[in-house]
């Protein structure tokens, strides 16, 4: 990969209005309207209660949030601090199996920096309870979010779900013919239009190559390399690049499952081949400073008004799917196959391996610093 591919990305992206309204479903916080009822957390307290706690605390609410674009966490800050005035809140964004790092190294000098911290990196949340290192929490919304995405003792719990599929450029290639089903990708009139996260760079697009090959078996993958696929770092970097037509398909990318009109990219879910989906997960630290304010935090994510717009599958039980789709239960995804996948680390790291010699090794500096 060319050593400045990202960085002249970025600065395409940057001059095409429609791409800030590509953004991860994650990065951007909706326009919160008033509750039709007023909810409270597992200890009776309303988002109020917790915002008159949290200014008692003052100083800044770190979050460790797991993203590939330092714009990522733009969205939901600037949502916190205007619902909440007077609190700050910092989201450092990075890989999740950087965050993870981090933390330990933090952990093991004996000074957290980090109150709350958002991964996709689920085998961390088991570590860190068994070892005693999470408050117990059960935001508002806890009785709507479903057992599977969350803690029985609160210790951790999913924010927000995310799904990871095929895009396509509409200017480039017709509806009909986007890329649904993987073995689309093998069509001629996309040889060399092809742009991929490399799967041993990123566990949730290592889970989909994963899927891809108990499907359609490994040689599958020499055929895909075959039509031309440039592999990349970053999962935003191939929807940019799509985005501005540098390249025409992708797979393993996020994207609102409704169109933004004035943006070229087009988010599509498989006909019938798996797709990724989860439930990114989220846990305060039983060490924080700012306790009351990482409830807040944690509640104001999960409240109803905050939920009831999903730009993805919803995570609250009593928030309807998206006009035209149907529940998660319906697709061929499955959100507890991808923690089980992230918990065996074993398999996990041959994986990895297996790629890097089918593929060859991660090239190219990392997209938080292009």
């Amino acid at each position: 990969m060319p050593h400045h591919f990202t960085r002249r990305l970025a600065l395409l992206a940057a001059m095409a209005a429609a791409v800030a309204a590509t953004a991860p479903a994650w990065a951007q916080a909706p326009a919160a309207a008033p509750p039709a009822v007023v909810e409270r957390d597992g200890a009776g307290q309303t988002l109020q209660d917790l915002y008159q706690a949290a200014l008692k605390e003052g100083g800044t609410l770190t979050v460790y949030a797991g993203g590939d674009e330092v714009t990522q966490g733009f969205g939901i800050k600037a949502g916190f601090e205007r619902n909440f005035p007077g609190l700050k809140i910092n989201i450092v964004v990075d890989l999740s199996k950087h965050h993870d790092t981090r933390i330990e190294e933090e952990l093991l000098r004996n000074d957290l920096k980090v109150d709350v911290t958002q991964l996709q990196t689920l085998h961390d949340f088991d570590d860190w309870a068994a070892r005693g290192l999470l408050l117990p929490y059960k935001p508002i919304g806890w009785d709507q979010i479903p057992d599977a995405y969350k803690d029985p003792q609160g210790r951790f719990v999913g924010l927000f779900m995310l799904t990871f599929a095929n895009s396509y450029n509409k200017t480039l290639v017709t509806a009909e013919n986007a890329p649904r089903d993987y073995a689309d990708f093998l069509k001629p009139e996309f040889k060399n239009r092809i742009v991929i996260a490399y799967p041993h760079d990123d566990d949730a697009v290592l889970y989909i190559f994963d899927q891809i090959m108990q499907k359609y078996g490994i040689g599958f993958i020499d055929k895909l390399q075959a039509n031309g696929v440039q592999w990349v770092r970053g999962t935003q970097t191939p929807r940019d690049a799509v985005e501005v037509g540098k390249y025409a398909v992708s797979a393993g990318t996020s994207g609102g499952f409704v169109p933004v009109e004035s943006a070229n990219t087009r988010f599509v879910l498989p006909t019938s081949d798996p797709f990724l989906t989860w439930a990114q997960t989220g846990a305060i630290f039983k060490d924080t400073k700012r306790p009351a304010t990482a409830r807040l935090y944690v509640s104001w994510l999960l409240s109803l008004p905050m939920q009831s717009q999903p730009r993805q599958f919803p995570l609250r039980q009593d928030v309807a799917p998206l006009p035209g789709f149907k529940p998660i239960s319906a697709y061929n995804t499955s959100p507890e196959g991808f923690r089980a996948f992230m918990r065996d680390r074993a398999r996990v790291e041959r994986l990895k391996g297996l790629f890097e010699r089918l593929i060859g090794p991660v090239q190219g500096i990392s997209p938080l610093k292009d």
